[in-house]
């Protein structure tokens, strides 16, 4: 009895092993296509009648992508330990401004030099958006989708 409870268990978990490699392909397929989409959208977005675009609404079910300039946003980041060895060993001001430094430090770099899309729902949000262009006017029809 014992044994075929195993061999059934370890039965599901190849199943279900199989369908999540499929997933997994499916949805690197996925970000594959959409990068492409928003590299496509980078090179339109860079013309000049679409400068002071900031948002494109997207009329069918109101939500609308937020577009982060170059230059204007900092790409999340982290630290190693190795890296946070080489920040403290390079370190020579006061230990009371040590983390503002180190923040400093690791910023200079993570500006981003693309552009960036989030695709948010017109309902408030954490980030205290609405569906708007950041200017308090709504987009204009170049800026639906």
């Amino acid at each position: 009895m014992d044994q075929r409870d195993l061999v059934r268990a370890v039965r599901k978990y190849r199943t279900l092993d199989d369908e999540l490699k499929e997933l997994n392909a499916k949805v690197y397929k996925l970000r594959e296509d959409k990068k492409f989409v928003e590299n496509e959208m980078s090179d339109i977005l860079r013309r000049g009648n679409f400068q002071n675009l900031h948002k494109l609404e997207i009329q069918d079910d109101g939500s609308y992508i937020k577009i982060q300039r170059p230059e204007t946003w900092s790409k999340p980041w982290s630290l190693s330990q190795k890296e946070l060895k080489d920040l403290l060993a390079s370190y020579t001001g006061p230990i009371s401004d040590l983390f503002r430094w180190i923040v400093e430090r690791k910023k200079q770099g993570m500006v981003s030099h693309e552009f960036a899309f989030k695709r948010l729902m017109a309902v408030d949000n954490n980030d205290g958006e609405g569906a708007t262009d950041g200017e308090g006017g709504r987009v204009g029809s170049h800026g639906n989708a």
